[in-house]
């Protein structure tokens, strides 16, 4: 007589070359990857080392900036005063894309400079408009008190957290003529 004897695991198994051998370097594998990752994460969190790994600096980000038609600058500034009341300076502007594409968030970065020269004010304002098209025009605004009366300052722009972006100086110059 023939007894059907049903198998002790009856769940499904696919016996493959490596099933029955002992997986004793898995896990510690595992955790020895687990743990660098981990701390390459924090290293790149808290040290130089993402500085070293990424060349994010103003050469790289050079490409945000497009050239002019004829390679030149990509702004030009157009306008140019500034009024002193006292220890209070007010700088106001006007700056033109000189390329065929649009920009956005351009900031005039203006260090303003009292007598002593030891205590510059750096006043950073967002052009308006905030979106400059291609051969349009932005103007800006910036004042800031200084401690002793004021001597002198300087524009620069830039992109809102990126590069500075070179300009020209395009203003008409008069040179004390009055035209009738």
């Amino acid at each position: 007589m023939i007894y059907n004897v049903p198998p002790e695991n009856d769940d499904f198994h696919i016996d493959l070359s490596l099933s029955d051998r002992e997986k004793t370097w898995v896990r510690p594998v595992a955790i020895g990857v687990a743990v660098a990752g981990v701390i390459f994460i924090i290293a790149t969190m808290t040290t130089n080392v993402a500085a070293y790994l990424l060349p994010m600096n103003d050469e790289y980000l050079q490409v945000l900036i497009p050239l002019a038609a004829d390679g030149g600058e990509a702004l030009a500034l157009k306008k140019l005063d500034h009024e002193i009341m006292d220890k209070t300076m007010v700088v106001r502007g006007a700056v033109e894309n000189r390329t065929d594409y649009p920009l956005s968030m351009i900031v005039a970065v203006v260090t303003m400079q009292d007598t002593t020269g030891r205590f510059p004010q750096v006043v950073e304002v967002p052009a308006q408009p905030t979106e400059l098209p291609p051969h349009g025009m932005a103007d800006f605004t910036a004042m800031a008190t200084l401690q002793e009366k004021p001597a002198g300052y300087f524009v620069k722009f830039r992109i809102a957290d990126g590069p500075f972006v070179p300009h020209k100086d395009d203003r008409a110059s008069t040179y004390g003529i009055t035209v009738k």
